[in-house]
């Protein structure tokens, strides 16, 4: 296989003095080839197609019944799109895009040599993490700085991740706020999955979401239920400190705050805007 060129990939950052924090648990996968655009835009949920190589933008491999395989970060370079991906799931993904992948004129390599790298401020390279409102910028590089996971600053946002918060085929995207996130393209056409996710959108069915708690205590464990009163209203999918991310029946909880309780500790939790049922629909 030939070496690929890291000068002509702008996506694979030149290193700053200071090196940003690696992210531990991830891959890289990188498409490549002048197909690889027009053929991710069929298969994935995320429009790969408008994705600017300024930024960077969630995405996922689902079912076909609306599920989530894998999901990712895509980052976008000319005919070249960069996947970064839970560890855990790279390899499956590598084989299941391979097998997508018909006669489309594009290279699906899972890179071992390149790291996913994270700051809390610019770096060469970098991309603000739409997840996170501008807070993490995201990049690609051959070396990193010291290990230093996310867990922290997502679960503070409220923000659920593969392998913490939901495994393979356990949750749809709208559960776990990737079309919040930008990573559904409602426009975009035909991807593995849509009709399930398109449908619940149009009807309205889009009940279960991903929200922040916070507790007054350490936070209860994974799996805890969540109560509104009498009512069950979620359970938390992880937590560390004080803070927890809850899988909650939106439609339930009925207001954009409210007080709930989990183990007996009362939980302050919030659901943006964006997450709230009555909140106009974009168009399909």
């Amino acid at each position: 296989m030939a070496r690929r060129d890291l000068n002509a990939i702008s996506v694979v950052m030149s290193l700053p003095d200071t090196l940003p924090h690696t992210l531990p648990g991830r891959a890289i996968i990188s498409v490549a080839g002048d197909e690889a655009r027009d053929f991710l835009q069929r298969v994935i949920t995320a429009d790969v197609a408008s994705l600017d190589s300024d930024e960077c933008r969630p995405g996922a491999l689902l079912t076909p019944q609306g599920k989530i395989l894998a999901d990712f970060l895509i980052f976008a370079d000319g005919p070249t799109v960069w996947l970064d991906v839970p560890a855990e799931a790279a390899t499956r993904l590598v084989k299941r895009l391979t097998l997508f992948k018909l006669r489309a004129k594009a290279e699906i390599v899972l890179n071992t040599d390149l790291h996913a790298v994270w700051a809390t401020t610019p770096f060469p390279g970098s991309r603000p993490d739409p997840r996170l409102e501008g807070r993490v910028h995201r990049g690609i590089a051959e070396q990193g700085g010291p290990e230093k996971p996310l867990d922290r600053l997502e679960l503070e946002g409220g923000v659920p991740a593969f392998g913490r918060d939901y495994g393979e085929a356990e949750v749809f995207p709208t559960d776990v706020n990737l079309d919040a996130y930008g990573g559904v393209g409602w426009k975009k056409g035909c991807f593995i999955g849509q009709e399930v996710v398109s449908r619940m959108k149009r009807r309205g069915t889009i009940r279960k979401r991903s929200i922040p708690a916070v507790f007054a205590s350490e936070a209860p464990p994974r799996g805890t239920a969540v109560m509104a009163g009498d009512a069950k209203v979620g359970a938390i999918s992880s937590a560390a400190g004080h803070h927890a991310v809850i899988l909650t029946r939106i439609d339930k909880l009925g207001t954009a705050t409210r007080y709930a309780e989990a183990d007996g500790q009362e939980a302050h939790i919030t659901v943006p805007q964006a997450l709230i049922p009555d909140a106009p629909p974009e168009a399909v």
